[in-house]
């Protein structure tokens, strides 16, 4: 395999769309509703994965950083095995934490903008508002479940399931969201459900990634 050359280039910035349905409670403090955020973190977790493996320039990034671990001149010891796998294993042990290996998107090394248009439906009877908190405390629960926890008291003290090694988040810190506009709507029930609960949402979340420098990823992505 071959190191590619600079990704960099001119271009748009990258954009994709993340999805949550579920329960959404407000957040509590910081080191509250760490099990529920856990369970948000989860949800993301195989979107992104899969982001990972469908963009030709994250799969490219994750080749690369899998010869580096590696040395270009070694065999992998498996068919099984890829320089992709061996890449996002190599960046999960560098940002492992509270039992478990990440991968964030967005780092501040690579010193990326994100911006985040969110569309929240959510029930909005009156009946509803009182358990279900404002706006602003279920997006504070969200945005904690889009970044890689500090410590295992943020996840609940619990540990990786099959299929979450590593576990991919979008952001290494929520202090690294530049920009958010959000729009709440109206939530008539979930898919596949018969009732509505008060702390019900459908979340759309439209990232949009550039670097602050005025460069863009838009190679590194098909």
């Amino acid at each position: 395999p071959r190191l590619a050359d600079d990704p960099i280039g001119k271009g748009n910035l990258v954009e994709f769309r993340l999805l949550y349905q579920g329960i959404l409670p407000p957040s509590a403090g910081t080191n509250r509703r760490s099990e529920e955020k856990h369970d948000i973190r989860r949800h993301f977790h195989p979107q992104l994965k899969r982001l990972w493996t469908v963009k030709s320039g994250l799969r490219q990034l994750a080749e690369n950083t899998g010869i580096k671990a590696i040395g270009k001149d070694k065999k992998l010891d498996s068919p099984q095995n890829s320089w992709l796998d061996q890449g996002l294993v190599a960046m999960g042990r560098y940002w492992s934490r509270a039992g478990f290996d990440f991968v964030p998107l967005v780092t501040s090394n690579v010193a990326l903008r994100c911006s985040l248009d969110v569309l929240l439906l959510r029930p909005e009877e009156k009946k509803y508002v009182f358990e279900q908190g404002d706006i602003d405390g279920q997006l504070k629960t969200l945005f904690d479940a889009l970044r890689i926890p500090k410590g295992r008291e943020h996840t609940g003290g619990d540990n990786p399931l099959e299929g979450e090694i590593p576990f991919f988040c979008l952001l290494e810190d929520d202090q690294l969201i530049s920009e958010v506009h959000v729009a709440a709507d109206q939530l008539l029930l979930l898919p596949n459900e018969r009732e509505v609960k008060a702390n019900d949402a459908f979340v759309v979340i439209h990232v949009k990634l550039n670097h602050t420098d005025g460069r863009t990823f838009d190679r590194w992505f098909d």
